[in-house]
């Protein structure tokens, strides 16, 4: 008796449809952030006496496996020599640290995190750079406002400080 029971139950599910499948939530790029990524950024935050860099430019590897650092500004460089560091028809990530001055008249300095996708950019690096942006971010604690720029005109000084201080 039990051999035709388990019998019957192996053909009628051998017939029976298939529960319906949970929809597959989007992933991300798998992109992994280089530890180095990380250290260039502690030394920003911590800044000291030195100041510390006003900008960090990361860029996704050649082979797409890493974000990386490809730029950590040298003493002195601002945003201009951040606006010429940036490659036309391509993307990358920025941390910028932007002067501002507060609602009670107080100058600080405020974390952005800017996002560059050139409009010429081919629509692959556009699409990996979009779907890994969340893992640097993530990864980056203390960065509270995000920029996008999408063209050169786009990357001003002014607005990504007002973006900094919360003025959209």
């Amino acid at each position: 008796a039990v051999t035709a029971v388990t019998e019957a139950t192996r053909q009628s599910r051998a017939h029976a449809v298939p529960p319906p499948q949970a929809p597959v939530p989007p992933q991300s790029s798998g992109v992994q952030l280089n530890p180095d990524c990380l250290e260039a950024f502690e030394k920003m935050k911590l800044g000291g006496k030195g100041g510390g860099p006003r900008f960090i430019i990361y860029k996704i590897s050649a082979d797409k496996k890493f974000i990386e650092v490809e730029y950590v500004a040298q003493a002195g460089e601002g945003f201009a020599e951040l606006k010429a560091k940036l490659p036309d028809d391509d993307c990358r990530y920025v941390i910028y640290d932007a002067l501002i001055t507060t609602k009670s008249g107080v100058e600080t300095n405020k974390l952005v995190f800017i996002a560059w996708s050139d409009d010429n950019a081919p629509v692959k690096p556009k699409m990996l750079y979009a779907s890994s942006k969340d893992a640097i971010k993530k990864s980056l604690n203390g960065v509270q406002e995000e920029f996008q720029a999408t063209e050169r005109g786009d990357l001003e000084e002014e607005e990504v400080n007002k973006k900094a201080a919360g003025n959209k």
